[in-house]
């Protein structure tokens, strides 16, 4: 079997060498602003950091000291095209009505029994707004760990903890069932570190629990307007951020780049203020991510199934579909945001379903054909063309036909006028019966001890607000 492959080349060697260059001197000169005086405190005379003002700069050689340490969490099998589905969205489609409303734990359970029919990992999938916000985080990682054994999956798990509070229950929650934990935060470009991401990281320190950073510049808004150049902010920031984390931690935590958001740039259509993701210039910069990611051991994650189209349209598949494959044919094997829509204001069920589809579709693709001297099949054709035989009967295809196409298990292969084509609804129909399926099979649950203790320790907090 060949598979398809392709390397862009967007960037040359040389090229490389001066991004990390110059990313290396923004980190050193612009610094960091860090505004937590405790954390300040421990950098304060430290080798090779400089604190002005609360801008905390890192001399290039604790930058590259940092970047040698990164240790990533395991990423799943390099053979499986993995896909993420959901990060915290806060809006729905209604699987039933089609409309567009607040998420609650209903959703949150749902979806987490979809993923996990449909093998995906991430994040929690929503946040659950009916609940009281000092339970919703809560909530997101109890159902998580409940309903699913691939969420939150540590080196997708990209929820930002928003309090100290909700870190140390979910940290409880996580050593008393025995499930990985990590903390981070994303930095607000330019160079500014979040003061709640700051009150989280100070208090794990001592406590050797990885810890990650993420940055997502936009160009033209809180990066330069050429997508190069936003890119090579994205790499200087996290350059800064995880010199940050080492610096604190003293090397004793595993610290790493978030993926799904390493080394990448987003760009913004200024005439309706909007981002642009599933846009040309969307996919170029996953191709940009690519190359750049691969000289710094970053996993390559692909965000090739967000889209700008509203809702579940010709405009989504086609910018799912075609980022989607060029990341696969640049390298990338796990693919994130199944199911987001308008970016990322809500998640469908039935457009996880048919992104789920699109990624197999890809798959397909870049298992390429057999090109062997069986797949030749001289002999074959030899003995049809001089026998009066046919290959319809021919035993070479009566062997491989099942294996020949991709038998999809939602587009469908049914013409105008096959005696099929009445009997097939439409696409969003059969996704939307698809995943109501999937929902009712799931039958993964965590083991009853473990769920008891969650259930506990989940009361104990639900009655303190009560109280």
């Amino acid at each position: 079997m060949t598979s398809l492959s392709w390397s862009p080349d967007l960037l040359s060697a040389d090229k490389l060498d001066r991004i990390h260059s110059a990313a290396v001197e923004l980190a050193e000169t612009v610094g960091l602003l860090v505004g937590h005086d405790g954390l300040l405190s421990k950098l304060a005379g430290r080798e090779g950091v400089r604190i002005k003002r609360n801008r905390v700069h890192f001399r290039g050689d604790r930058i590259q000291a940092a970047l040698g340490a990164m240790r990533f969490p395991p990423s799943p099998p390099p053979d499986e095209f993995a896909i993420i589905g959901g990060a915290y969205i806060i809006s729905v489609q209604d699987i039933e009505t089609g409309q567009i409303r607040q998420a609650t734990q209903s959703d949150l359970i749902n979806l987490t029994r979809l993923g996990q029919q449909l093998g995906l990992y991430g994040s929690p999938p929503v946040r659950p707004l009916d609940l009281p916000e000092p339970l919703q985080e809560i909530a997101m990682y109890k159902a998580a760990w409940e309903y699913s054994d691939r969420r939150p999956y540590l080196l997708f798990d990209t929820t930002p903890m928003s309090t100290v509070h909700s870190a140390e229950i979910i940290y409880e929650m996580a050593q008393a069932i025995g499930k990985p934990f990590a903390v981070g935060m994303y930095l607000i470009s330019p160079f500014t570190c979040p003061p709640e991401g700051l009150e989280v990281i100070a208090a794990f320190l001592n406590r050797q629990v990885p810890m990650w950073v993420g940055t997502m510049p936009i160009a033209g808004l809180s990066a330069p307007i050429f997508l190069l150049s936003a890119h090579v902010q994205a790499l200087a920031e996290l350059m800064a951020g995880i010199t940050l984390l080492h610096t604190l931690s003293g090397g004793g935590a595993d610290i790493y780049w978030t993926p799904i958001d390493s080394v990448r740039a987003h760009p913004f259509d200024m005439r309706y203020a909007s981002f642009v993701n599933g846009s040309p210039e969307d996919l170029i910069g996953t191709l940009l991510q690519a190359q750049i990611n691969q000289r710094y051991g970053v996993p390559l994650v692909a965000k090739s199934l967000l889209t700008t189209a509203r809702e579940p349209d010709e405009q989504a598949a086609a910018e799912k579909c075609a980022h989607t494959l060029a990341a696969a044919l640049a390298g990338a094997r796990i693919f994130t945001n199944a199911g987001f829509l308008a970016v990322d204001e809500y998640i469908s069920p039935a457009q996880t379903v048919i992104d789920h589809e699109i990624v197999q579709y890809v798959r397909q693709v870049v298992d390429g054909l057999p090109t062997d001297e069986d797949a030749m099949a001289v002999t074959a054709i030899r003995e049809v063309s001089l026998g009066n035989r046919n290959f319809l009967e021919h035993e070479t295809t009566l062997q491989h036909f099942r294996a020949s196409n991709w038998d999809p298990s939602l587009f469908t292969h049914v013409g105008l006028k096959s005696t099929h084509s009445s009997r097939t609804p439409p696409l969003w129909e059969r996704a939307r019966s698809v995943a109501n399926e999937h929902i009712a099979a799931a039958d993964y649950v965590l083991p009853e001890p473990d769920r008891a203790i969650l259930n506990r320790i989940y009361r104990r907090e639900e009655h303190k607000l009560v109280h």
